[in-house]
C-alpha cells in the first residue's frame, strides 16, 4: 500500500475518533505501528476538523485543506490537479489556547500522478472564529530528494 493511502487511512480513523471523543488504540501516523491505548493523548483543541482556504507562496497561491485530529496528525492537500497537486501528513501542537503549529511533508505530483518534488511545510498560526490563519517556512526539494529552495508561505483557511 502506498505510504501516503495509509497515512490517509490512519488520519481517517484519527479523525473517526476526533467525532466520537472515543480514544482507542489505533496506528501511529508515522509508521503504521501499533499504539496501546495507554499512548494515545487525545486533544480537545478548536483546530480539530476540517478547514479549507488558501495558500499563497513565491509560486502564487492556490488551494488547500487541512484536517486536525484531536489526536496530534494532521493531514493536508494543496493544488486542483489540473497543474499537479500535493498531498501530505504530519503533526500539530498545541501553543496556546487559539493558537497551533503544524509540520507536513507533503508529497507533489503532476496532474497525470507522476511525483515531481516534496516539500517540508513548517506552519505556526492562530485561529480567530472559523479561519485559521499561518505562516512559516517550506523546504523544497526535487524527486530525488536534492534541495531546491526554502520559502515563505501562508495559509488562510476557514472550518468546513
Amino acid at each position: 500500500m502506498p505510504r501516503i493511502v495509509k497515512n490517509l487511512a490512519v488520519f481517517a480513523s484519527a479523525a473517526a475518533f476526533a467525532l466520537t471523543g472515543a480514544v482507542q488504540p489505533s496506528a501511529a501516523a508515522a509508521g503504521g505501528e501499533p499504539v496501546t491505548s495507554t499512548e494515545v493523548k487525545p486533544k480537545y483543541h478548536s483546530v480539530v476538523g476540517a478547514w479549507k482556504g488558501t495558500v499563497q507562496h513565491q509560486g502564487g497561491s492556490g488551494p488547500i485543506s487541512l484536517n486536525f485530529a484531536s489526536s496530534g496528525s494532521v493531514c493536508l492537500r494543496s493544488g486542483d490537479g489540473e497543474h499537479g497537486y500535493g498531498e501530505g501528513t504530519g503533526t500539530w501542537v498545541s501553543t496556546g489556547t487559539n493558537s497551533v503549529k503544524f509540520s507536513v511533508r507533503e508529497y507533489l505530483f503532476d496532474n497525470a500522478g507522476n511525483p515531481t518534488g516534496s516539500v517540508d511545510v513548517k506552519q505556526a498560526g492562530s485561529i480567530s472564529g472559523n479561519t485559521l490563519s499561518t505562516s512559516g517556512m517550506s523546504t523544497i526539494y526535487d524527486v530525488s530528494g536534492n534541495f531546491i529552495a526554502t520559502a515563505p508561505a501562508s495559509i488562510t483557511v476557514v472550518r468546513i
